[in-house]
């Protein structure tokens, strides 16, 4: 279909403007067929634009309500790879929902080009160079040039009103981050100080819900009781008897210290003096730990999972730091325990995205990406980092589907240290070995790697990875200034990808469900070989996470034997 989809219509005729409001894109489907004052060709390729968003969001037109606010979450859940459609096209049917939203409904606005601006804005805008500026305030600029505010006027409650206009008259996705990001850049004007741009700053709240204070409001002592409890976590001390069994991990000894210093701050915000917090023992009194969860439920509107997480920390703070009185405890585990349990096994949001591996579209897609990622790489004659970290993405994403690893083995994976070949060529075994003391569990990962997959690893270190860095090592994943790249961005990396090129939403953690999901299908049931696939420490845990994919299995093969007996007894009975 032609891209003129997505220009304004003519001005509506009185006869469009006179029907009933419009209250779904059918109604919005009507307006423009029966609207004479557009051409015939247009007319269908708006209609055809409208009828192809329905069946992509998969609700019939009289169903989905003409408002921006509706339309915005159910364009957030749909992806073009997902159903066949380049990103330009997908932009396409989404601009001419847009604009015909716009023309027939009741926010008839039409969209300026930054050289139709009027003065003073035109003039004001010229004096914009930088380009994080120009897109920054792009859409803030039309808003004021059409509702008529001067440079001199605009205030916080302009912002606030311009906000509320991308939510009601706009598809953008998220409209409180554009206003957001137009006040920063329009305060980043005000400091740049441009000619001719008399204006003032504006308030930027923080996105941040924190609430924890900083240290140094509390006591000398109670920082010096914190360092005694981490070092003890630590291990420090390999002969403490109040020790762990196990030291803790960095990254979990930064969450213990979180939790405490945020119930701390709980404990302050719930009335109580924070000189007064001394030492640990403190936090766990009784009465103020009592009136530092409802403070936080109040908070959090409920007993949330990392509320309990929180809570569960202090109550081992009471037992194995502080050694509260037995009676002290008692109340504490009672506190905790109307907290509720947290949720043990998968979650609803991942158990809801393993459905779509049902579909062997999906699956296929999947399975293949890492194939088409390389491919599409190597075509390039002369690739750029662009290219390397394509490949990289398809080394990572090839590692995940063959051995389930955790995020940090896979990030961390070094070819020198990790793998092991049996001797030189191409044809050698390869084992992927990664010690106790690297993983979670401190179970050793050791697997054989399939021949393809080191071809695609061998060949990544050769032709991309010194594109990404001049470092000689073996990470598979290295950073820009040295060591390992870093977790959110490899998980930014692995995700995109998969979305962009499936349509599924894939996050590396999900892989381990996925082979937890296939494990199960291949054989209903057989929990030991899950578990020793993912490395989990018991059968129990396996259980609890897998329990319904072999009994997705088990029915699948029922209804196959069952459809099976019908065809059978079909052809019997017919043939007597």
């Amino acid at each position: 279909m032609s891209t003129s989809t997505t220009s304004q219509p003519q001005r509506s005729s009185p006869a469009v403007l006179d029907m009933p409001p419009m209250r779904s894109l059918a109604d919005l489907l009507t307006r423009v067929l029966a609207d004479p004052a557009l051409p015939p060709q247009r007319a269908r390729d708006h209609a055809s634009s409208l009828r192809r968003f329905g069946g992509i969001v998969g609700r019939d037109l009289a169903a989905i309500p003409a408002s921006f606010d509706t339309l915005r979450p159910l364009i957030a859940s749909v992806h073009p790879a997902a159903h066949g459609l380049s990103l330009k096209r997908w932009q396409n049917i989404r601009s001419a929902v847009s604009t015909l939203l716009r023309h027939y409904g009741a926010t008839a606005t039409h969209r300026r080009l930054a050289c139709h601006l009027p003065e003073p804005w035109y003039s004001l805008r010229a004096a914009v160079t930088d380009p994080a500026m120009q897109r920054g305030l792009a859409r803030f600029l039309r808003y004021c040039a059409d509702h008529n505010i001067a440079p001199d006027a605009v205030s916080d409650a302009t912002f606030t009103a311009f906000a509320a206009s991308l939510a009601t008259g706009t598809l953008v996705a998220k409209p409180q981050r554009v206003e957001r990001m137009a006040r920063q850049q329009w305060n980043r004007a005000v400091a740049a100080a441009l000619p001719d741009w008399q204006i003032t700053p504006v308030p930027v709240t923080s996105n941040r819900d924190d609430y924890q204070l900083p240290l140094d409001r509390l006591p000398p002592s109670f920082a010096t009781d914190l360092a005694a409890w981490m070092r003890r976590l630590s291990g420090a001390d390999p002969l403490d008897e109040f020790g762990p069994a196990r030291p803790l991990r960095p990254s979990s000894l930064k969450t213990a210290r979180g939790h405490v210093l945020r119930f701390a701050a709980a404990v302050v915000h719930a009335g109580e003096d924070p000189q007064a917090l001394n030492t640990l023992a403190a936090l766990v009194v009784p009465e103020r730990f009592k009136g530092a969860l409802l403070w936080l439920m109040t908070r959090r509107g409920g007993a949330s999972p990392g509320l309990i997480e929180q809570a569960k920390c202090l109550l081992s703070v009471a037992r194995h730091w502080v050694q509260a009185p037995k009676a002290d405890l008692e109340r504490l585990d009672k506190l905790v325990a109307k907290l509720g349990s947290r949720r043990k096994g998968m979650t609803d949001k991942n158990r809801a995205r393993l459905r779509a591996f049902d579909d062997p579209k999906h699956l296929l897609a999947l399975l293949t990406l890492p194939e088409r990622l390389m491919d599409k790489a190597d075509r390039v004659a002369a690739p750029s980092r662009r290219e390397a970290l394509m490949a990289q993405t398809a080394v990572a994403v090839q590692i995940l589907l063959l051995v389930p690893l955790r995020r940090l083995n896979l990030l961390r994976l070094d070819v020198h240290r990790h793998l092991c070949r049996s001797r030189c060529g191409r044809h050698a075994v390869v084992h992927l070995v990664i010690p106790a003391e690297e993983t979670k569990t401190s179970q050793p990962i050791e697997a054989v790697l399939p021949e393809p997959l080191v071809r695609m690893i061998d060949h990544f270190m050769t032709r991309y990875r010194p594109l990404l860095t001049p470092d000689t090592g073996g990470l598979l994943f290295p950073g820009r200034d040295g060591g390992c790249k870093h977790i959110t961005a490899l998980t930014a990396q692995i995700e995109r990808a998969v979305r962009d090129h499936t349509g599924l939403v894939v996050n590396p953690h999900l892989f381990r469900h996925l082979a937890g999901k296939l494990s199960q299908q291949f054989d209903p049931g057989n929990y030991e070989l899950s578990r020793q696939l993912l490395g989990h420490r018991s059968t129990d845990t396996t259980v609890t996470y897998y329990t319904g994919q072999d009994t997705a299995a088990a029915v699948a093969r029922y209804d196959a034997n069952i459809l099976e007996r019908a065809r059978t007894l079909r052809s019997h009975v017919v043939g007597r």
